[in-house]
């Protein structure tokens, strides 16, 4: 069981990426991946992913904020990791803002409410 009240070991800090390069928060086309050392278990290695997950997410609204945007003041989430209370309970803990989850958590009703409003 993952606590989301506390970080994972220190030697595993990761920068989860698909692939090379980052553009937002930090621009740096040559950022490679970083998911080694191979954790011991996989609840360690989901930790840690969860994680560095959560600090990027910390790190964009830290530059946002640097660009002129309003500090944020709370996140309202949707879709399936909407309905995980441990990773919504880490996210607030590393970003510092409470995380909410809609009462629709499907991404696609809030596109289609957008739609709704465009179409009136």
């Amino acid at each position: 069981k993952i606590d989301p009240a506390s970080d994972p070991p220190p030697e595993f800090k990761y920068y989860p990426l698909t692939k090379v390069g980052e553009r937002f928060p930090i621009n740096d086309p040559k950022k490679a991946p970083v998911l080694e050392p191979k954790a011991p278990s996989r609840e360690v290695y989901l930790h840690a992913l969860l994680h560095a997950i959560a600090k990027v997410e910390a790190e964009a609204f830290q530059k946002l904020e640097q660009l002129g945007a309003d500090r944020v003041q709370s996140i309202y989430t949707a879709g399936g990791g909407s309905a995980n209370l441990m990773w919504s309970k880490m996210r607030e803990r590393v970003i510092g803002v409470e995380v909410k989850a809609v009462d629709h958590t499907e991404a696609s009703y809030g596109v289609a409410l957008l739609a709704l409003g465009l179409a009136q």
